[in-house]
């Protein structure tokens, strides 16, 4: 059965020019995919300017897997937001995250470490209760390679890495914001 609620899911990095909007259309494309449209997905960069498109690389690998990146325009990060969860793409991000906003802490996860977290999803749970178990779940140790790497400026092949990096952690997302969803 699926439930109708609203929760905000929102990505994390350096400029809102790749990882981050990346992470965000491959979430919202199989959110919509799976017939779940209640659930708002955006993205920020802490150190973004406002407007800029996403970096051509980023929207032709994105559009490689029919998933259209070209309306995105970066945004900066704002720390009074209202996300019921937020994805930062590395450690880095995560701080400067805590620094703006330290009641956010409970909330804030890195992207990599979602596929290694130890989800104990109540079956017939909702959305709300399913996000907390994920909430709750016990995270793994900090350490270097639960980073996204950064493709801006790199080669294509980077770009393609880092949707491969950002694949694990959105099947979490749509299995805990998805229950029961069709094409699940």
């Amino acid at each position: 059965m699926w439930y109708r609620f609203r929760m905000h899911i929102h990505f994390v990095c350096t400029g809102n020019l790749c990882r981050s909007p990346m992470a965000e259309a491959m979430l919202r494309h199989e959110l919509e995919r799976r017939g779940c449209s209640e659930v708002v997905v955006t993205s920020s960069g802490t150190w973004a300017g406002m407007g800029n498109p996403a970096t051509s690389d980023a929207v032709s690998v994105l559009g490689g897997r029919g998933i259209d990146l070209s309306s995105h325009r970066s945004r900066e990060f704002d720390p009074a937001g209202d996300a019921d969860l937020i994805v930062a793409m590395t450690s880095v991000h995560r701080a400067e995250i805590l620094k703006g906003n330290a009641g956010a802490g409970a909330r804030v996860r890195m992207m990599k470490e979602l596929g290694e977290l130890k989800v104990s999803l109540p079956e017939d749970g909702t959305p709300g209760e399913r996000l907390a178990a994920l909430l709750a779940a016990e995270r793994p140790e900090p350490r270097r390679d639960l980073d996204v790497g950064d493709p801006y400026g790199l080669p294509f092949s980077s770009y393609e890495r880092t949707v491969k990096d950002l694949e694990a952690g959105i099947e979490v997302l749509v299995r805990v914001l998805c229950p029961g969803s069709p094409g699940h």
